[in-house]
């Protein structure tokens, strides 16, 4: 974690370097030997090759000395590095008397947590066994790495607190974990804290693992309510104890959104939304939508609560009415006149499997002037969602997976007037292809089937082939149908944190009756994401060729795809 400070302690003497006050009055006197003296385990040519500043036949200097001094003690094998100078033919004789560190007989770790093996820690730690100890492999650097590669591959921050070689010449260290002392939020000006505490599974006292600091970091983020998460460790007056804190920049929640738009089905259409994604700091989704015009009238309110008080149980209410109007080439029509509400239950099953539970209310009058009929249909249901979602990121996801399987059963038990079943499959999954995640494969794959036992349906109930969602390159509701299969994937490279370029493949068929794989139409082509505060925005241009004519689509829309 960022500006995170480590202490190494290491309790042993390193070196002591005791220079006799004899080499003042030798110094610039003929060196005429070099010799060592004092080492058993050591070999003393490895000791004379690092001797490189004094020389035979040179002059004593004693700067010279001093770094000859260093190296031998640099070699790590020694507590003690002396020098006896005596004057020897005519000369001075050097002498560089050694003390060697104990000979390790066996080396033993504690450490206060059982998710690091003491075993691995004597393993990186790489003394041998049954020679002299080099003090190198406990150097602060030495530590530093065992530290970093510890924390990397167990996601636990330990730290040396002591090292001691006993009587029995048996090498003993101990580490202790560092804990949290508090929890700390920062960055705030709208969002409760409350709400960004509900996604802190660390908890004063806790080992802050790095794998879960990381999934704290991707619930954050992934909430929508923040630009940035950066979380950081801070000291107190207890060494092995730091403060969690949990820096946050708020991202642009709420956005008031109005315009005109052209629809060779709807026509000329000017709308009006209010979305907000944090209502009143409490992590609440608010939203509503008017449209207008010649052939559509649509109010739409939704509301969804993540957190029904201190459970994680959610809710949500979506109430819409809509009035349109199609327009068919032989100069008949379809009117549509619908009510409808759903609730919808939540609870999770674990950290990313969810289960919700609603229920759809929908009246819809339906009149149909090629065959001069007027239905009033009646929706009355009961829906079961099963999904899992561990994707990295909610806008731009570069590892994980999304799934999600909805069974659907409508009928008159309910109070409707006519019955229906229906299953869909949902799968997304994400693989980067570097390390950064800049380059992501990105594959989708959806089936779904509806049944019913007297083969009555309303028109808005079925699938729909073509557009944006589905194969791209075919104009929206190209193909419709009870039963549908469609596929995608995407080569996605993120060149800025704004900016997303994409290659697309989309396949897919709607069917009454079975699929085949001859009917299967495709698409393909490039697309750009663009990140604005309202969400990315999704450029596509989508080829396919049908009946032999290749035809294109410019598609515009908010989100991924998938």
């Amino acid at each position: 974690m960022a500006n995170r400070r480590r202490s190494v302690v290491v309790l042993l003497a390193v070196f002591v370097l005791v220079f006799l006050s004899v080499v003042s009055y030798a110094e610039g006197t003929m060196i005429t030997a070099i010799s060592v003296s004092g080492n058993q385990e050591i070999d003393t040519e490895e000791i004379l090759a690092v001797v490189k500043a004094s020389k035979v036949g040179e002059l004593l200097v004693e700067d010279n000395l001093m770094a000859d001094m260093k190296a031998i003690t640099d070699l790590g094998y020694f507590s003690l590095v002396e020098v006896e100078p005596k004057f020897y033919f005519g000369g001075i004789r050097i002498n560089f008397k050694v003390e060697e560190n104990p000979v390790i007989k066996d080396i033993e770790v504690k450490i206060d947590t059982n998710d690091v093996p003491a075993e691995e820690i004597i393993k990186r730690l790489d003394i041998p066994v049954g020679k002299v100890l080099n003090v190198k492999k406990i150097s602060s650097e030495a530590l530093q790495g065992l530290i970093e590669g510890i924390a990397n591959d167990y996601g636990v921050y330990i730290e040396p607190a002591d090292a001691y070689i006993d009587n029995n010449s048996v090498f003993q260290m101990s580490f202790v974990t560092m804990r949290v002392a508090d929890i700390k939020i920062s960055g705030l000006e709208k969002t409760k804290e409350q709400v960004v505490r509900r996604y802190v599974t660390v908890k004063p006292g806790d080992i802050p693992k790095r794998t879960e600091l990381e999934k704290i970091y991707g619930k954050l983020y992934n909430t929508g309510y923040f630009d940035s998460v950066n979380i950081f460790f801070e000291p107190t007056e207890k060494p092995m104890e730091q403060t969690m804190v949990i820096d946050l920049k708020e991202r642009k929640s709420g956005q008031l959104l109005g315009g005109l738009g052209y629809s060779s089905v709807d026509g000329i259409l000017g709308y009006l939304q209010y979305q907000e994604d944090n209502f009143l700091g409490n992590g609440q989704k608010l939203s509503s939508r008017v449209e207008i015009g010649k052939q559509k009238r649509m109010l739409g309110l939704s509301f969804y609560e993540p957190y029904l008080g201190s459970s994680a149980t959610s809710f949500g209410v979506d109430a819409t009415y809509t009035l349109t109007k199609v327009d068919n080439e032989d100069g008949t029509f379809v009117k549509n006149d619908r009510k409808g509400i759903t609730l919808s239950v939540g609870r999770p099953l674990s950290e990313y499997l969810r289960l919700s539970i609603n229920t759809t209310i929908d009246n819809n009058l339906e009149e149909v002037s090629a065959t001069n009929t007027i239905t009033d249909w009646k929706t009355r249901s009961l829906g079961f969602i099963l999904s899992y979602d561990d994707a990295n990121h909610f806008l731009f996801p570069s590892a994980g997976q999304r799934i999600r399987l909805t069974s659907e059963f409508g009928g008159k038990i309910l109070g409707g007037n006519y019955s229906f079943q229906k299953y869909d499959a949902d799968f997304a999954k994400y693989v980067k292809l570097d390390k950064e995640g800049k380059h992501v494969l990105a594959g989708h794959l959806q089936a779904g089937v509806i049944t019913t036992p007297d083969a009555r349906l309303p028109e808005n109930m079925k699938y729909t082939l073509g557009g944006s969602d589905t194969v791209r390159g075919y104009k929206y509701g190209y193909l419709d149908g009870k039963s549908r299969i469609l596929s995608n994937i995407e080569y996605r490279y993120m060149v800025t944190d704004q900016i997303q370029l994409v290659l697309f493949a989309d396949a897919g068929q709607i069917a009454d009756t079975g699929v085949k794989w001859e009917n299967f139409k495709t698409g393909f082509g490039p697309g750009i994401r663009i990140n604005t505060p309202i969400g990315p925005i999704r450029l596509d241009y989508g080829f396919a060729k049908d009946n032999g004519k290749w035809n294109s689509q410019f598609y515009f829309s908010l989100g991924q795809a998938f």
